[in-house]
């Protein structure tokens, strides 16, 4: 009995899987696009299941399931929408499965017009934080490493971006989506400025020369968004020592937080004993800067950002002021704290907002021969953005803005009279921009802003568009349309509020092929309209009268973009040119004409080599413009007059080492190696000779072969 039994059991255990099989359904099919290309690796499974099986090279697929009755199937490729369908398992099912390509893939187009991105995000990156450090003309200056990009000026006279026609005060900048009011240290007279943000803050740029986002608001060219660092991972200790000065700093970081001290001490003195300077130095350059930074990741989707940094800066020339010889002192005194706070984070998967508030505080004491001017300036914005995923390939952004703006200042002249002028505007912007993809080769942003002024008591309305067309794998068209407005200068509002907006309309198209981890083309036209520019004529004691929004002007052009990171290894550059034909009516001129600080032809050459052997790299710039045009006061043609061609050779060298586990640099750059001494512009004197001419004082940059050694150590 017990051996029937045995025998039974094991007759059933043979026979189980046999049944187990004959209970079994096969599904099988083909996966293709909806053009009958066959997709290799697409996952094809039964819903809440573990039965399934992926597509084979020519689209094939086949597996069987214990399943019975009826049950949802799916379909799921990266690039293509999920699909699904029910199925009936009571026998073998056999179909043909046609997936549609997303919106969202990872090759889809990207609305670029105007824009140059340098995020880890953006399709169209031209320049990481570290290109900024080792651009040889740009000495870790941000402005500087960006006017290597096309529709910007070599304005080695002045050190702000100047963009496709556009005046210093029609660019402007962010940090994290909020404003940075004073982005440079004081500007002063015939001596060039540079940016107050070091590059080793930030995770991206993103310089939009025209057409920019409705998010964005006052500035008639241009803006250029910086994203900054995210939480430290690791502490670190690193010490400075550098040519004109010295830099310490220390980071520390905790599980959800990290916070990041530095200091630092520029003193030009010895610098300008070594090397022989066009200016007449009274007192040299001298600063001290401070800056802390705090981060807070309380989740994954939070992010919590305090940034603070305040400087301190004095320096004092003389220029030459008259026909007479006799030197004018100019003297300059300012501190200024910027401060910028921020959150953000998502309600849901489909829905995050942004929010912060920035601050900037300026006291300037400006010194002109025996007359004194100080400005005290104080402005904070807050800024709110929620961004909707409306459904697949729609997104939603919409905002509001706040920025009060106190203004104040003294003109204090020798003879005892003191004139003032001052406003506070407070300045609301909303704004929404929806962005569609129709396909992952076709998507539009329409988008709408609109301001209003307190201290003008004017509102705006300004409707953007543009549109991005997918032509080919690495290729696009995209296009773009606007209207930007911008409240008047300060030195105009001091005087009288009785003022409109400045308005600029931007018409732009752009073709870009390639990728930019490997090579890189864009070509990009443009025109650009202004209308409403303050004009205004000379008035007692030199102050501006009978100002009126009266002004006008155009700017057309072409710029061209050229990156190569692959043909050479180990060697990267980028090549920019950029043509401009642009005239105006504005401030005191008295007919249209071409600005002084434009250069019709622009071209500028990158590059850098990484010599892997020795852990240098090896790197050079060269830039080359065209005359700009002067204003010689003995012609009768107003800016009638150019100066000769204007050309700079820089070369820099770094190099790598270790301290323990931490990375050094040492770092020396030569700007302007062939020595070449470019005028810049020229400035007529304040006299006439006996028989009415002017002089003209050529203008030229401090320096004229520039050399900076530094030893960046990392603890």
């Amino acid at each position: 009995m017990k051996q029937a039994f045995k025998r039974t059991i094991t007759t059933i255990l043979l026979l189980f899987p046999a049944i187990f099989v004959l209970a079994q359904t096969t599904v099988s099919g083909l996966v293709t696009t909806k053009q009958g290309k066959p997709i290799p690796g697409v996952n094809i499974f039964i819903k809440d299941t573990y039965d399934g099986a992926s597509s084979d090279d020519e689209g094939w697929f086949t597996f069987r399931t214990s399943e019975n009755a009826k049950q949802v199937l799916m379909a799921t490729f990266i690039g293509y929408k999920s699909w699904e369908q029910e199925i009936d398992l009571t026998s073998d099912i056999k179909l043909k499965i046609e997936l549609q390509e997303s919106v969202n893939t990872l090759d889809a187009v990207t609305i670029t017009a105007g824009s140059f991105t340098a995020d880890d995000e953006g399709r169209a990156s031209v320049m990481k934080p570290l290109d900024i450090y080792t651009t040889p003309s740009a000495n870790g200056d941000v402005m500087a490493a960006i006017r290597t990009m096309p529709g910007t000026q070599a304005s080695a006279d002045d050190g702000r971006l100047l963009v496709r026609g556009g005046d210093v005060y029609e660019t402007a900048t962010y940090i994290d989506g909020l404003v940075a009011a004073k982005p440079y240290y004081s500007k002063t007279p015939d001596v060039a400025t540079r940016g107050r943000f070091s590059p080793s803050l930030f995770t991206g740029v993103q310089f939009n020369t025209g057409g920019y986002s409705a998010e964005y608001g006052q500035a008639l060219s241009s803006v250029l968004v910086l994203n900054s660092t995210g939480k430290a991972e690791n502490d670190n200790t690193g010490i400075s020592l550098m040519s004109v000065g010295g830099e310490a700093n220390h980071t520390s970081s905790w599980d959800k937080s990290s916070l990041m001290l530095s200091g630092g001490y520029i003193n030009f003195s010895g610098y300008n004993k070594i090397f022989n300077s066009n200016i007449d130095w009274g007192k040299p350059v001298e600063s001290v800067n401070g800056t802390a930074v705090f981060r807070y990741k309380p989740r994954s989707s939070g992010l919590f950002k305090a940034y603070v940094t305040t400087d301190y800066g004095n320096l004092a020339y003389n220029v030459p002021a008259g026909s007479d010889g006799n030197p004018m002192k100019i003297s300059n005194r300012v501190a200024t704290v910027y401060s910028n706070l921020s959150y953000r984070d998502c309600i849901s998967d489909k829905s995050c907002y942004r929010l912060g508030v920035s601050s900037t505080f300026q006291d300037q004491k400006t010194g002109l021969a025996a007359d004194d001017v100080n400005t005290r300036e104080w402005r904070v914005e807050t800024r709110f953005a929620l961004v909707h995923d409306m459904s697949e390939g729609i997104k939603l952004t919409w905002g509001a803005n706040e920025t009060s703006h106190l203004y104040n200042q003294d003109y204090i002249q020798a003879e005892g009279e003191t004139y003032t002028g001052k406003f506070k505007d407070h300045l609301l912007g909303v704004f929404v921009e929806p962005e569609i993809k129709f396909s992952k080769n076709l998507a539009i942003r329409p988008g709408l802003r609109s301001e209003y002024s307190s201290v003008i008591n004017r509102w705006n309305v300004a409707p953007r568009f543009a549109v991005a067309l997918k032509t080919g794998e690495d290729a696009q068209l995209s296009g773009a349309w606007g209207m930007y407005h911008q409240t008047p200068q300060p030195d105009y509002l001091k005087l009288t509020t009785n003022l409109d907006f400045e308005k600029a309309t931007h018409y732009i198209l752009s073709y870009q092929f390639g990728d930019v981890s490997e090579r890189l083309f864009r070509a990009e036209a443009y025109y650009k309209t202004y209308s409403d520019l303050v004009t205004y004529s000379a008035g007692e004691n030199g102050l501006p009268s009978n100002l009126q929004n009266t002004g006008d002007g155009y700017a057309g052009g072409l710029d061209i973009f050229w990156r190569d990171q692959k043909t050479i290894k180990g060697f990267d550059y980028w090549v920019t040119y950029s043509y401009i034909d642009t005239k105006r009516k504005y401030k005191y001129y008295p007919e249209k004409a071409t600005p002084e600080f434009v250069s019709a032809h622009t071209f500028s050459v990158v590059g850098k080599y990484w010599v892997n052997k020795i852990n240098t790299q090896i790197g050079m710039s060269f830039t080359a413009a065209s005359g700009r045009p002067y204003n010689d006061p003995n012609s009768t043609v107003f800016n009638g007059e150019k100066t000769k061609m204007y050309s700079d050779l820089s070369l820099n060298f770094s190099h790598v080492f270790y301290l323990g586990n931490q990375y050094s640099v040492f770092y020396c750059s030569v700007n302007n190696v062939l020595g070449n001494d470019n005028i810049l512009s020229y400035r007529p004197s304040d006299l006439a000779d006996a028989q009415g001419n002017y002089n003209l004082i050529p203008v030229k940059r401090d320096l004229k072969r520039m050399v900076f050694v530094g030893l960046f150590l990392n603890f």
